[in-house]
C-alpha cells in the first residue's frame, strides 16, 4: 500500500477525503499530479464499454464550473499516442471537455494499487449521491474494488466494508456482471437501476428466460399491475420453486364484435368474433333457454 496508507473499515466520507488529501500531497511530491488540456487524455480502449446520460453530465459540468474539480481522475503512463489512459473518472474528463470556462484536468498518475483504491470509492460515492450512473458500471467499480483488496490480502467482507455496503448488497452488485445482455441493456438504457430489481430478474432468467422477457414486455408496455421490484420477486422466487408463473397485468379483454346463435343441424352454437379471432360454443337446451331469457331472445 502506498506509504503504508490503508483504507479503514467504515471509514466516513471525511476520512476518505482526509486520506485524498494526502495521495494528492504524496503524487505532487512524486510529480505524479498533473493538470492536462483534455485533448491530452483518452479513455482506456480496454475499460468496458460506458454509457453516459447528456443531462447527467451537464450537471456535472455545471457543479465542476462553479465549486472546480473536487476530485481527480486517475491516469496511466503516457502512450504510444502521446496520451495518457484514463483509468477512472472518465466523466469528470467529458463534462471538462465540454466546457468552455474549465480549460484543465487535474489527473495522478497511478503508482500502485492504494491510490486506485481510494480514488474507485470516492468515485462509487460521488456517483451514488450525483451521477446517477448505471449500476452495471457501479458494479464494475465495486468489483475492481473487491479484486485491490483481494490483492492486498483482504476478503470480500472487507471490500463491504469500506464500500458501506452490507456482504448480501454486494453480493448482489457483483452479480449483475453475471447477467444476461438483456438485463444488463434494462440498467445501461436507464430503464431501472434498481439493483434488487435487477439482481431478481438475473436469477429468474436461469430458470425461466421466456417468463422473464414477458414480464419485462408487460412493464415496458404499462400492463403490469404493481411495481417491476415487486413482480420481478415474486417472479424469481416462484421459478426457484417450481412454481408457475403469475404476472398480474392490467392488460383488458379483447372486444366482442359481433355475437350470434347459430344452427348446427339440431344443435344451437353461440358464435363469438373478437378482435382477432371467431369462437363457437354448443349451447345446451338448459343454457340456450338461460340465454335467451337474459338477453330477452324470442326464437
Amino acid at each position: 500500500m502506498l506509504k503504508g496508507f490503508k483504507v479503514q473499515k467504515g471509514a466516513t466520507k471525511a476520512q476518505l477525503e482526509a486520506v485524498r488529501d494526502e495521495v494528492v500531497t504524496i503524487a505532487k511530491s512524486e510529480g505524479r499530479y498533473l493538470e492536462l488540456s483534455p485533448n491530452q487524455l483518452e479513455p482506456d480502449p480496454n475499460q468496458p464499454r460506458k454509457t453516459f446520460d447528456n443531462q447527467a453530465l451537464q450537471e456535472l459540468q455545471q457543479s465542476i464550473e462553479a465549486r472546480g474539480q473536487l476530485q481527480p481522475i486517475l491516469i496511466g503512463e503516457q502512450g504510444d499516442s502521446g496520451k495518457y489512459p484514463i483509468i477512472s473518472g472518465e466523466r469528470r474528463w467529458r463534462a471538462i471537455s465540454n466546457s468552455s470556462t474549465v480549460k484543465t484536468v487535474s489527473a495522478i498518475v497511478r503508482s500502485g494499487a492504494s491510490d486506485e483504491l481510494l480514488l474507485l470509492l470516492m468515485q462509487i460515492d460521488e456517483n451514488n449521491q450525483r451521477e446517477q450512473v448505471p449500476a452495471i458500471e457501479n458494479a464494475e467499480a465495486m468489483q475492481r474494488v473487491v479484486d485491490i483488496c483481494k490483492a492486498n490480502g483482504n476478503d470480500q467482507a472487507y471490500a463491504a466494508s469500506i464500500l458501506g455496503v452490507s456482504k448480501g448488497h454486494l453480493s448482489k452488485y457483483l452479480s449483475l456482471l453475471k447477467a444476461p445482455d438483456s438485463i444488463k441493456q434494462l440498467s445501461l438504457n436507464n430503464e431501472t437501476q434498481d439493483v434488487v430489481t435487477l439482481y431478481d430478474l438475473a436469477r429468474a432468467y436461469q430458470k425461466d428466460k421466456q417468463a422473464v422477457n414477458e414480464l419485462v414486455n408487460q412493464w415496458q408496455a404499462g400492463e403490469l399491475t404493481g411495481t417491476l421490484r415487486k413482480a420481478s420477486r415474486e417472479l424469481a422466487e416462484n421459478t426457484k420453486k417450481g412454481k408457475p408463473k403469475k404476472i398480474a397485468t392490467t392488460k383488458s379483454i379483447p372486444l366482442v364484435k359481433q355475437a350470434e346463435l347459430v344452427e348446427k343441424g339440431v344443435d344451437i352454437q353461440l358464435k363469438v368474433t373478437l378482435d382477432k379471432k371467431v369462437l363457437n360454443f354448443s349451447l345446451t337446451d338448459e343454457a340456450l333457454t338461460a340465454l335467451k331469457k337474459g338477453l330477452k331472445l324470442q326464437k
